[in-house]
């Protein structure tokens, strides 16, 4: 009884003070993407399941990532979903989270007979491409990394190499099945090399956005974690599973 009273309060506390929320995201399929006229996928179910839990009502539209942080940086009420955190980007938003890790991979297709143990064998190769707006690109530049080949696009990448173009490609360890299937690629012409990069993902809130709703949705997401919500989530989008 006490549970059942407490948790009607805390919903109580919520609502009274529940906002209208704008949240952006882009295409990045299975966390969110476009499926008929409705956005799907495991980031959505995370974000409504914890509008639910706070009274919150939440619009989703879909943006290129780098305009929806840039909108998100200079409106209130705004949040971007789901998001890798760096130390870049940390000062410049308010954070929910973490939803998940997302691990970021060389991956190398059938022309390439050359494994890859150590960022030294991927600097000797011939050509890594990687979308230029992606972290994994301007992490490798860091790297000192001279034969990258940036492209505009995910599919862009994908297509040099079904074309046999490149010898690595980067991508996350949970989409990288999806980005080969749009290419006409299968599963066992990809190969897994090494791990480059592993963070965790967050909801981004706009620095003008109420602290206290910030706060209310990161206690809502311990709540999700804690009972278990989350990871039923995970299971349900194979979160935890590598695609290949």
């Amino acid at each position: 009884m006490k549970l059942i009273v407490g948790c009607l309060l805390s919903f109580l506390a919520f609502s009274a003070v529940a906002s209208d929320l704008r949240m952006l995201t882009d295409n990045h399929p299975p966390l969110h993407y476009q499926q008929g006229s409705e956005l799907v996928g495991f980031g959505v179910d995370v974000v409504h399941a914890l509008a639910r839990q706070t009274g919150d009502q939440v619009h989703m539209e879909q943006l290129p990532l780098l305009r929806a942080l840039h909108v998100a940086a200079t409106e209130p009420q705004t949040a971007v979903f789901t998001v890798l955190r760096t130390a870049e980007r940390t000062p410049h938003y308010q954070w929910v989270g973490p939803l998940m890790d997302a691990e970021t991979a060389l991956y190398a297709g059938d022309t390439n007979t050359h494994p890859v143990h150590s960022l030294q064998d991927a600097a000797s190769l011939g050509r890594i491409t990687v979308p230029r707006k992606w972290l994994a690109y301007d992490y490798l530049q860091q790297q000192g990394f001279r034969n990258l080949y940036g492209v505009e696009t995910p599919e862009q990448m994908m297509k040099l190499l079904s074309l046999g173009r490149t010898d690595l490609v980067v991508a996350d360890t949970l989409t990288i099945a999806t980005l080969a299937k749009e290419v006409g690629l299968k599963p066992s012409q990809l190969h897994y090399q090494m791990p480059l990069m592993k963070q965790g993902t967050y909801i981004a809130f706009s620095p003008q956005t109420d602290a206290g709703l910030v706060k209310r949705w990161q206690q809502a997401l311990d709540d999700m974690r804690r009972d278990g919500r989350l990871q039923q989530l995970k299971q349900q989008w194979q979160i935890d599973q590598p695609t290949l």
